[in-house]
């Protein structure tokens, strides 16, 4: 990266909380490396412990600003912690309006044709002009996504990075995934029509070509429809300027109508045969691409910015990363950065103590929970960490070890239960399906982690089975995820150089 306006040593002398402490092994080395490659895309492999935030935070303080972005908010709130300096914005919906008490900025009906009174102290607004006026920024993907495409104020950083970039993949193909509903079409006054593609969903090539013809009708429908509503809604404000309740609704309207038209211009333009569709739910036919093209992951994420660097502590094999995100090769260059934790401090059992397919799990949980068991038993006073992958296997885990240590939490008390772990004093043992990433469990948090099954995608998901079964790259790429998603999960408690915790792997299936 040329131009910088500092030293890496410089940099980090502007972060408060690090100004006095020296870089750790490999850190200043992989800022180095950032700034010296020509290339568009950086990965950058970083083990737990290398401090890939600070490397991140330097190199973007050294060269003058970055945008950094991350997968969930949690981690949003962490990395403010960590460098007060840094300015996090999120989505509207976490804004309260200051015009009404009861709703959020998302709910904003601000326009030519209704402007808000209250706009110029709009919370949402000013913390956005804060954040924009910042040199550290922090969003999260679906934020950076929403932002870039629909109203651009993010759009053309120079330097951009995203953290645990392994987990973008699924964030840009949501936000390019179609969904169509008979409802929305319905509401275009096209209702017949959805009924017939009900009829014809289970022919995938035939249903593509009728949807294809279908486009272009739908699109002149939903233009009217926002031509008609736009037109209501000049005619509305009343003499006083105040929004009637009509119209607020025609507003909203009018916003779903437009959302469902850019749905079918992108329909228009990207999707094709290399497309999956998946019409087996009653009222929804949804599209999504079989892997991200390069011209799509172009367009949405990766011209939005001069230069990424994407970090993680655990990629796949970079020819499967560049696939999966629609990166060029050409345009990549890769470091790995070495763990400074000793082996001998985060040791792996692997034992094959049951055979845990679909067709056999079953019979083979048993055998499974009574070494899993043995291993509680093992470890009588300290915590652990059970990934048991699933909510089944998991609620299984916990009515056959019968052990009063254990906890479990379900999709609504994830972060409840999580802090009753790490708060209690007691040597709970934590059983989780979803655990692998995110959290940090370091010294007594955790003394040991147990891989109850190999991590394995669902095969009936319609893009996973496509890819395994008609991909040249598929088979390679299953087997890459779920050992990436052990080495996450296996993650969790050692998280320091001083720092302790045994791991166990039970599934047949992971050999």
């Amino acid at each position: 990266m040329r131009g910088n306006k500092m030293t890496p040593n410089e940099a980090k002398e502007q972060l408060s909380k690090y100004r006095n402490l020296p870089f750790r092994p490999y850190q200043e080395e992989a800022v180095k490396y950032i700034f010296d490659s020509e290339k568009k895309f950086v990965f950058l492999e970083a083990p737990t412990g290398s401090g890939k935030s600070l490397i991140a935070m330097v190199a973007g303080q050294a060269s003058g600003g970055v945008t950094y972005s991350v997968h969930s908010k949690m981690l949003q709130h962490q990395i403010t912690i960590d460098f007060p300096e840094a300015k996090s914005l999120f989505g509207r919906s976490n804004y309260p309006c200051v015009e009404a008490s009861d709703a959020t900025c998302d709910e904003c009906y601000h326009s030519k044709y209704t402007p808000c009174k209250s706009k110029k102290d709009c919370i949402y607004d000013l913390e956005k002009k804060i954040t924009l006026r910042s040199g550290l920024k922090i969003l999260n993907y679906d934020y950076l996504l929403t932002e870039c495409n629909y109203v651009g104020q993010f759009s053309g950083s120079p330097f951009n990075i995203v953290d645990e970039a392994d987990n973008m993949e699924n964030t840009l193909i949501n936000f390019v995934t179609l969904t169509f509903t008979s409802y929305s079409l319905g509401k275009l006054g096209i209702a017949p029509f959805a009924q017939r593609l009900r009829q014809t969903s289970k022919d995938q090539a035939g249903l593509l070509e009728e949807w294809q013809n279908f486009a272009s009708t739908a699109k002149i429908r939903a233009q009217g429809i926002i031509d008609h509503l736009t037109h209501k809604i000049g005619n509305s404000v009343d003499l006083f300027g105040e929004v009637p309740e009509q119209t607020q609704k025609d507003l909203k309207e009018r916003t779903r109508v437009q959302r469902l038209m850019m749905k079918i211009k992108l329909f228009q333009d990207n999707v094709d045969e290399t497309w999956v569709l998946d019409a087996d739910q009653e009222d929804k036919f949804i599209f999504r691409p079989l892997w991200m093209n390069e011209v799509l992951a172009e367009e949405f994420l990766w011209h939005h910015a001069k230069k990424w660097v994407l970090m993680s502590a655990s990629f796949l094999p970079v020819h499967l990363e560049t696939k999966r995100l629609g990166i060029p090769m050409e345009d990549v260059a890769y470091k790995c950065l070495p763990s400074t934790f000793p082996i001998e401090r985060r040791p792996i059992h692997v034992e094959s103590v049951a055979n845990l397919t679909g067709k056999t799990m079953e019979a083979e949980t048993p055998k499974l929970c009574v070494r899993i068991k043995e291993i509680v038993d093992t470890h009588p006073t300290v915590k652990g960490l059970i990934h048991g992958v699933s909510y089944k296997l998991s609620r299984d885990i916990m009515v056959r070890v019968n052990d009063k240590r254990l906890i479990i939490h379900d999709s609504n008390n994830r972060m409840d239960v999580l802090t009753e772990f790490v708060e209690s004093k007691q040597p709970l043992v934590l059983v989780s399906p979803s655990m692998e990433r995110g959290i940090s469990l370091e010294a007594d948090l955790c003394r040991f982690i147990i891989v109850a099954k190999a991590p394995f995608l669902y095969l009936g998901d319609k893009i996973v089975a496509k890819r395994v079964y008609s991909s040249k790259m598929g088979s390679e790429w299953y087997a890459a995820v779920m050992l990436t998603t052990v080495l996450q999960a296996t993650g969790r408690g050692m998280r320091s150089e001083d720092d302790f915790c045994e791991n166990y792997i039970l599934d047949e299936q992971f050999m």
